[in-house]
């Protein structure tokens, strides 16, 4: 009798794995400027695609989730201004298989303020002003051009562009910034790891004041970079190509590359 109850239960399992029931939402924003995107998924990861054409699309996929039921999404359109919000329930009593994604296809020139609380971010290929936050997860983006802010309370940080100013951060996990030729450093760039490693890509003429500090590691310097002051394992200061706007590296635990792009 015990055998086939837990053949049973292990049979129920595995149905409502296959048969978790897949939901999706969707919506088209027309514009007439420079889009500005704010979105929050509450639970669930963000995937952003550019696109050529002067509409924002919102695509919501869902498995194991009931829209209206486990969540809401709530979005307004303003101008060329866009918020959409995936509200929880305060009581969630689904069970099983569960997933949920939104991906946003916007115009290649978009402002973007991007949240999740466990999920993570992907971004490609869109030029602004673009702030990445997740409480739980990865962030990824390539082919980046502006101003990128991007931290997660716990996983990696990889980003690849052009930028005029950066500001990364992670409290358990690596962080591994490229920034293209062109890159300006506008305002000062800081990059920081509670514990992991840190690879900072440079452009050889870029000038730049580096601060690099880790609590446990070695510092390398593929750059010509003068240091100031007295050498340390753990602790660099100096100039590169004459000095400029601020670099801060720090790390927790972990080693500081500095490399040529």
């Amino acid at each position: 009798m015990r055998v086939a109850l837990i053949g049973a239960f292990a049979l129920g399992l595995c149905t409502m794995a296959v048969t978790a029931r897949a939901e999706q939402w969707t919506k088209t924003y027309p514009l007439t400027g420079t889009p500005g995107v704010w979105a929050s998924t509450g639970d669930g990861g963000v995937r952003v695609e550019p696109w050529d054409e002067p509409r924002v699309e919102a695509r919501v996929e869902t498995v194991g989730y009931q829209i209206n039921r486990d969540f809401q999404v709530i979005e307004s359109q303003s101008g060329s201004q866009v918020r959409i919000e995936i509200k929880f329930a305060k009581k969630n009593w689904s069970t099983g298989q569960r997933s949920l994604k939104l991906t946003l296809r916007v115009p290649r020139e978009s402002n973007l303020d991007l949240h999740t609380g466990d999920g993570g971010i992907t971004l490609g290929g869109t030029k602004g002003d673009l702030k990445l936050h997740t409480g739980d997860g990865s962030i990824e983006v390539t082919g980046a051009d502006g101003r990128l802010t991007a931290s997660t309370g716990d996983g990696s940080v990889r980003v690849e562009g052009r930028f005029d100013a950066i500001d990364l951060h992670t409290g358990d996990g690596s962080v591994e910034a490229a920034a293209k030729p062109g890159s300006t450093i506008d305002s000062p760039w800081s990059v920081r790891t509670g514990d992991g490693p840190i690879t900072l890509r440079l452009p050889g003429d870029i000038r730049a004041n580096i601060n690099a500090h880790t609590g446990d590691g070695a510092i390398s310097l593929d750059l010509p970079v003068t240091v100031s002051g007295a050498v340390r394992r753990t602790n660099v200061q100096g100039t590169l190509n004459g000095g400029g706007g601020v670099v801060t590296l720090r790390t927790g635990d972990g080693p500081i590359h500095l490399q040529k792009y």
